[in-house]
């Protein structure tokens, strides 16, 4: 394909800040690549953060309208922060308005990489083919933080935006031009259900061998590890903090990483409280080669969470050698596996640290289960596995592409 002639694709996502949907933006922007395609990305650009760019409802009567931030991102490829009318009412987000239908009308493929269904709306309300990657279900995606809403903000959710967006979000997994990958088979069976079809493939995140990889010389018994938006309620870090305590009053020499949390002020009132603070230590998001060396010391890594679609930062602590601890919470139980690369537990403190201690504690059963977490990411999280699933994907979305991408191949 010239680059004269180079295709333009739309991803719509969200604010590429951090966390898992920006990593998954990223390895489709390099599987569009590959196939010389240029990435496009839009993304609704939250009210609390850019407040100047949407018109909330005590501001109709203003006269403004929504706006959009013409920005670069991943790379510096284009992109566009966009603004909606009443954003207090979430399914406005990615209403098609006429910015979404600009974008949307000078490319030529469109795609969603995103944390639910959502971000595909545009696409789906347009009738147009897309191709969309989602994480977990909207509801699930949400639940833990809509218990944190204030009271009026619960009462909207519950008599407008949750009916509204649930119709909405079987719309975006009905389209008949429309094809869904889910993250793990987790999301794509939670999503079947919701739409009363199967997902049309399962893309596991490919974990990049070169960034996170095996050191034993770096692992350091007993240290633990968790690496995301910790201060998500969903997922359920407190848990973890509680574990750690336990862990400490039996006398273990047990530490604790947190990476993924820019305010790192964050849980230290609750590490006084609980009398753990010299056992924790919190870092912001990591770039990746800090997150691999990070993940590299690890003796395990523990996932606490109510829920997950997959938590990729997992997979990459595998591909590093530190066998899994999780909760079952969705995505990791098709990954951690008793006796191959870790253990799953019920979500309470004694369960957890009886789980980790079992392994820490026994150096050959943690080499045996480090060796099977190692295995496991090269047998299904392969870059080349993903590769061959999403051109496949593509193919079925766009059939005019199979010429291009066979030059590709």
């Amino acid at each position: 394909m010239s680059s004269g002639h180079r295709l333009r694709a739309l991803i719509s996502t969200i604010e590429p800040i951090d966390g898992g949907v920006p990593t998954m933006t990223r390895c489709i922007s390099g599987l569009l690549q590959e196939l010389g395609i240029e990435p496009i990305y839009a993304w609704y650009a939250p009210w609390s953060q850019h407040p100047g760019l949407s018109v909330p409802l005590h501001a109709l009567a203003s006269g403004r309208r929504p706006a959009g931030l013409r920005q670069t991102a991943y790379g510096g490829h284009e992109a566009h922060a966009l603004g909606s009318w009443l954003p207090e009412l979430e399914f406005t987000h990615y209403l098609p308005r006429r910015a979404w239908r600009e974008l949307i009308a000078s490319c030529q493929l469109h795609l969603s990489v995103t944390g639910n269904p959502m971000c595909a709306l545009p696409y789906a309300r347009l009738g147009l083919p897309f191709l969309a990657w989602v994480a977990t279900p909207w509801e699930a995606d949400r639940a833990n933080r809509v218990r944190n809403f204030s009271w009026p903000r619960r009462q909207l959710d519950q008599r407008l935006n949750g009916p509204v967006l649930r119709r909405l979000e079987r719309q975006v997994l009905r389209s008949p031009d429309g094809r869904i990958m889910a993250l793990s088979q987790y999301t794509a069976d939670a999503l079947a259900r919701i739409a009363d079809r199967p997902m049309d493939a399962v893309l596991l995140m490919p974990v990049d061998t070169c960034t996170f990889h095996p050191d034993p010389a770096a692992v350091v018994p007993w240290r633990l590890g968790f690496a995301g938006r910790y201060g998500d309620p969903r997922k359920n870090i407190d848990l973890l903090l509680r574990t750690t305590q336990l862990l400490q009053a039996r006398g273990e020499p047990v530490e604790l990483h947190l990476a993924g949390e820019k305010d790192l002020e964050l849980l230290q009132p609750r590490l006084k409280q609980l009398g753990i603070s010299g056992q924790v230590r919190c870092y912001p998001p990591l770039a990746p080669s800090d997150l691999g060396s990070l993940l590299q010391s690890l003796d395990l890594f523990v996932i606490p969470s109510h829920q997950e679609g997959l938590c990729i930062a997992a997979l990459e602590a595998m591909a590093c050698g530190a066998p899994v601890v999780s909760t079952r919470c969705g995505g990791p139980e098709q990954y951690v596996v008793a006796e191959r690369t870790g253990q799953l537990v019920d979500a309470e403190p004694a369960a957890m640290a009886n789980a980790i201690a079992a392994i820490a504690a026994d150096r050959p059963r943690r080499a045996r289960l480090a060796s099977g977490a190692l295995g496991w990411v090269q047998d299904q999280a392969s870059p080349a596995a993903a590769r061959a699933t999403f051109r496949s994907q593509l193919r079925a979305t766009w059939p005019s592409l199979a010429r291009a991408m066979a030059e590709q191949s």
